[in-house]
């Protein structure tokens, strides 16, 4: 009787480890589960791209909505507030885009100063300014001394003409001459390429690349004068520029 009953309690406590073992393995399945739906059904108010955001262009406020999405997976590369999120910018949107509905990662954009600054993000969100871009080359214009956001004078050379009825001699017209030669905005500049001059460029060292050749400016709406005069001046002579301190 003693090795049956020693047979039974061993069979019984071999038994009683397996359910046991069962019953944990159970109960760590069922709570892990039940944390994972919890973290599948748990969600957030993020912000989200309301169109198709297509790279390269500015980010402003009526491209985005707040939607609510699953929180599992969202990570830290996503943004609660449309208006904080704004505050930081201005925004151009990166080279990979949004599809609409997609999660908004700040990751993927980058800041107005890489596009050129905040004059040419100023001016995406102004209807009162127009730009007019001015043909110099090399040298003139001061070199790589033309930044976005810097006033500058324009001084014309238009050369002579050798006309046995009408001959001209060589003419410099300045701001004193013209006064619509003053006071110009610069919001960008290209090389004969071209491509966008930075600070970048700048400190990678002097390149004959690197000067500009193509200057951007940004001229009030209504001023078609002042767009007229720098037209006619630059297919008529030449075009310099010289910064000014203000």
């Amino acid at each position: 009787m003693r090795r049956w009953q020693q047979g039974f309690l061993g069979f019984f406590l071999k038994g009683l480890v397996i359910c046991v073992s069962f019953a944990a393995v159970f109960g760590v399945t069922f709570y892990l589960n039940q944390v994972y739906l919890r973290e599948m059904a748990d969600t957030s108010i993020v912000v989200t791209a309301k169109v198709d955001l297509l790279p390269g262009e500015v980010l402003t406020h009526e491209m985005l909505q707040l939607a609510e999405k699953p929180a599992f997976g969202l990570g830290a590369d996503c943004a609660e507030s449309i208006d904080r999120l704004m505050d930081i910018g201005p925004w151009y949107i990166g080279s990979i885009g949004f599809a609409a509905g997609d999660v908004l990662r700040p990751s993927r954009l980058s800041l107005a100063a890489d596009h050129g600054g905040d004059w040419l993000w100023d001016f995406n969100r102004r209807s009162d300014v127009r730009l007019i871009a001015v043909e110099t080359s090399l040298v003139r214009s001061s070199g790589d001394w033309l930044w976005p956001g810097m006033l500058v004078d324009a001084m014309v050379y238009i050369p002579g003409r050798e006309s046995y009825d009408d001959p001209q001699p060589p003419q410099i017209i300045g701001p004193e001459e013209d006064p619509l030669l003053s006071g110009l905005r610069v919001i960008d500049k290209k090389n004969a390429n071209g491509i966008r001059l930075g600070e970048a460029e700048r400190e990678a060292g002097f390149s004959r690349d690197m000067l500009p050749a193509v200057v951007t400016l940004m001229i009030d709406k209504e001023d078609l004068e002042r767009i007229k005069a720098l037209i006619r001046y630059n297919e008529e002579g030449r075009i310099y520029f010289s910064p000014t301190a203000g």
